[in-house]
């Protein structure tokens, strides 16, 4: 019984071990009809009932697919987050080809939208046009120019930071994350793309973090501000302020936040950090 009770505790400790991976996807070989095809299977999600939903939505697509042009159908796995999954199916009979691509939420069991995580503005509409042909990557978007159509076009997510649904940003994109205790220190990113900033912060008291960069290519997307829980119900206790940046070029920037009342010129904190974007 002590061993029993001791491995569920164990499991029940490492479950948040999980929740920063990837989501798997397995692949199985399938005939649909007369058509062979090689398929993605979603597996090991902590929904049984909504992935299976996901994987019935995954061959019903490539069903389409495959009476569209015959051949065989592939896929590709062009986004994979812990939550969140985007494939390209494509059909090929040899002489033409034909593309569906699927934005897969496993919170839901179904397809995820530009709005999820995106304002619907005229931004945003310039950019991505029609949003049932959007398909969701790595690093942006990709674009179909026709029902069936090869996703010709690529959008970054970066020219479209600013509109973001900045609650959803941790879901669809890698952020880095930092404290004030990056002060003096380098921040190396990859690519252009998100950066959290957590500081300690009391808005009751008319104080707030500013941001001052040497660059126009920094911006402020949002930013949000929580309380211990157990302080929740006590008005002025103070907590974190989470300022997220868009950082939308390469390049090497110099960010100092400044922690102050908008109509005083002195800061009561401060710090600096320089960040570096290699493309």
């Amino acid at each position: 019984m002590r061993i029993l009770l001791s491995t569920i505790i164990l499991l029940l400790l490492c479950l948040p071990c999980f929740a920063d991976q990837q989501t798997t996807v397995l692949q199985e070989q399938t005939v649909l009809g007369k058509v062979s095809a090689t398929l993605p299977y979603i597996d090991g999600s902590n929904d049984v009932g909504l992935e299976k939903k996901a994987n019935a939505l995954i061959r019903e697509t490539a069903a389409k697919l495959a009476k569209e042009v015959g051949g065989s159908v592939s896929y590709e796995v062009k986004l994979n987050r812990p939550s969140l999954v985007s494939l390209l199916l494509t059909a090929d009979n040899g002489r033409e080809k034909a593309y569906a691509g699927l934005n897969l939420d496993l919170t839901t069991g179904q397809e995820f939208a530009v709005t999820d995580f995106f304002v619907d503005n005229e931004q945003v509409k310039n950019a991505l046009g029609d949003y049932t042909k959007v398909l969701f990557g790595e690093d942006g978007f990709y674009l179909q120019e026709k029902k069936y159509g090869a996703y010709v076009k690529f959008v970054p997510y970066a020219e479209l930071l600013n509109y973001m649904r900045i609650g959803e940003a941790g879901r669809i994109m890698q952020v880095a994350k930092v404290t004030s205790a990056a002060a003096g220190k380098t921040l190396i990113m990859d690519k252009a793309g998100l950066l959290a900033l957590k500081m300690d912060a009391n808005p009751s008291t008319g104080y707030s973090w500013q941001l001052l960069a040497n660059s126009a290519n920094v911006s402020i997307v949002g930013s949000s501000f929580t309380i211990p829980r157990e302080e929740e119900a006590r008005l002025g206790t103070p907590g974190v302020e989470i300022m997220f940046l868009n950082v939308q070029q390469p390049g090497t920037y110099t960010i100092k936040m400044e922690y102050k009342r908008p109509w005083e010129k002195i800061s009561l904190d401060n710090f600096t950090f320089t960040v570096v974007v290699k493309g």
